[in-house]
């Protein structure tokens, strides 16, 4: 069971994001992009037949008859972690990694599927340092994902994660240094991205009707925990982070005056995040759907 492994499938791959308030899903057929969203079961994972039952309802509603799909994991017990390395052979780095996972999950991992890859699409040979994301999630976890989507009918080629999936689905809005959000029910992510690449994720929870009350107090939250994580990023890492950019995607980024009162309150530029992909322009709220339709596709 892999959860970053990347990998270049001969077909193409459904992406699904199974949010509180909405399964969302998308796959290319083709040069054609096909989307769909059908509401969550109330019960949520809690729930094993709803859930497969509304998996296998929005694969239905693409009209696309592979059964190959890509899908997140996301919650308080996922782990993601961020650094880099001296740069080094594939050899040296599989042997390396058994330490930096020690490291980095101290609590072990005897319970838990752990995965990494190598952040390094945008950066010179030359540069002495590799960029790494390692994940770890638990087996129960993942083995509840797996069986989901088996029972839906369809062959769960990979785990993906929520950072890497807006990068991909946004790569033509994030040059530069940017922070992306994504909320859309329970859990919400922020990003912060430099060159394309993450740097620092976070996952948040939410309190709905705090964040929905009003555009001001909706901001205030939000734009309260990307400061927070500005100030880790930058206590930790030691470099100094300065956005020019806040990218909104989940169903929040489709809430009034939400994103003029981020803009206003972090004194940054801040859109809704549309993915534009070969002349395609969707709703915010399939960003992360489409990012993972978009695994393993050339770029």
């Amino acid at each position: 069971m892999k959860l970053l492994r990347l990998f270049s499938p001969r077909n193409s791959l459904i992406g699904i994001d199974i949010g509180s308030g909405n399964i969302k899903a998308a796959v290319y057929q083709g040069n054609e992009l096909l989307t769909a969203r059908v509401p969550a079961p109330p019960g949520g994972f809690d729930d094993f037949d709803a859930m497969v039952a509304a998996i296998a309802e929005v694969a239905s509603e693409l009209g696309y008859k592979g059964r190959q799909a890509v899908t997140t994991v996301i919650g308080e017990m996922v782990i993601v972690r961020y650094f880099s390395l001296p740069r080094m052979s594939e050899s040296e780095l599989k042997e390396g990694m058994a330490y930096e996972i020690e490291n980095h999950i101290p609590t072990g991992v005897q319970d838990m599927v752990v995965d990494w890859a190598v952040l390094d699409n945008n950066l010179k040979q030359t540069d002495n340092r590799m960029p790494i994301i390692l994940a770890a999630a638990p087996i129960e976890l993942v083995n509840q994902i797996y069986q989901l989507f088996k029972s839906a009918g369809l062959d769960l080629a990979a785990i993906d994660l929520v950072p890497l999936a807006l990068c991909r689905a946004l790569r033509k809005d994030i040059s530069g240094e940017v922070i992306i959000t994504d909320i859309s029910g329970q859990w919400g992510n922020i990003v912060l991205v430099a060159d394309g690449q993450p740097l620092f994720s976070r996952v948040i929870t939410i309190n709905k009707e705090e964040l929905t009350q009003s555009p001001v107090s909706g901001a205030f939250e939000l734009t309260r925990e990307i400061q927070r994580s500005l100030v880790f990023l930058r206590s930790q890492s030691k470099r100094s982070f300065e956005p020019k950019r806040l990218i909104v995607t989940g169903d929040i980024a489709q809430m009034e005056g939400l994103i003029a009162e981020c803009q206003e309150q972090l004194g940054i530029l801040a859109g809704a995040g549309r993915p534009g992909i070969q002349d395609y322009q969707v709703s915010p709220d399939l960003t992360t759907a489409i990012g993972l339709a978009l695994r393993g596709r050339k770029l």
